[in-house]
């Protein structure tokens, strides 16, 4: 079995030659071999790799202690097979994207903090997706069609997004945008993306009586919840002949808390508590390119 520590930190140029050189000598003090480190980013992204059964508990508490008070993320991976995945999914909202869409859609009609409330209650767990939004949704009944045009240009790409996309997408793997958000968005973001495919929730609409389209205030069914972004993933390995761990799913919330259970790496974003205590790795301080690092690519193999 590989192991490998990474630390990244891609806010700041935070990794320096003290915490590298204290990262080595660690290891070496504590498995008695001299590692060196592999630069992935310079000042940004370092990886080191141990060939053991298991990776020491001790050596790990170690380090992540003293990475503590740095704002630099710390992740342990182990591999048995290659690491560059061939299949991802990615969530949408405050992954992809920097916003949460329906709290976007709400504050243009002025319901922000009635629609974000249940967002944030949602995202923690604390209450059912779809029930949450049916609420949110309902919220929306009779607002004009436009309002999805006027988010679709005010919605902001997260840093990383572009690069991660197109270095996998480059390297043979398949992109799949899955989403609890919806549709308008999701085929939006696939074709300036480049996803291979998108799956996301649709927002009915009717005309009203004078004619216009509006919204219905209603989600066509079924409603594409954790299960059904499971069961994306799911398909998407077996029509590709893949196994679960050639696999890297990425979320925020506890919509995504069953697809990166079960993927090969399932990564926390920026992530509420009740998503971190799931994921194999977890980033706070480092953009969407450490899914990339994550994987062993370096900066030179990243396609911008």
């Amino acid at each position: 079995m590989d192991h490998y520590i990474l630390i990244s930190s891609t806010k700041e140029y935070k990794i320096n030659l003290k915490i590298i050189n204290f990262i080595s000598n660690t290891i070496e003090n504590i498995i008695g071999i001299k590692i060196n480190p592999k630069e992935l980013s310079p000042q940004k992204a370092f990886e080191w790799k141990i060939v053991t059964p298991e990776i020491n508990k001790n050596l790990v508490g170690l380090i992540k202690n003293f990475l503590i008070k740095e704002n630099i993320d710390f992740n342990v991976i182990s591999s048995n097979k290659g690491r560059k995945k061939k299949l991802l999914l990615a969530d949408m909202d405050s992954t992809i994207i920097k916003e949460e869409s329906l709290d976007e859609l709400a504050k243009l009609i002025g319901l922000e903090k009635e629609v974000s409330r249940i967002t944030e209650e949602a995202m923690n767990g604390k209450i059912d997706f779809k029930e949450a939004l049916i609420k949110r949704v309902s919220m929306l009944k009779n607002q004009p069609v436009g309002i999805l045009n006027d988010l679709k240009n005010n919605i902001n790409i997260n840093i990383g997004a572009k690069e991660l996309i197109k270095t996998m997408n480059f390297n043979g793997a398949k992109t799949v945008l899955v989403s609890g958000g919806f549709t308008f968005l999701t085929e939006y973001l696939k074709i300036i993306l480049n996803f291979s495919f998108a799956h996301a929730n649709t927002l009915q609409i009717s005309k009203s009586n004078n004619g216009l389209e509006v919204l219905t205030g209603k989600v066509e069914l079924p409603i594409l919840d954790k299960k059904a972004k499971l069961q994306i993933l799911k398909q998407y390995a077996k029509k590709l002949d893949l196994n679960l761990e050639e696999t890297i799913c990425v979320g925020d919330g506890a919509n995504d808390i069953e697809m990166i259970r079960n993927a090969g790496l399932g990564v926390s974003y920026n992530g509420k508590d009740i998503l971190d205590k799931t994921a194999n790795l977890i980033f706070k301080h480092t953009n969407l390119k450490g899914l990339l690092y994550a994987q062993g690519y370096t900066d030179k193999e990243i396609v911008s």
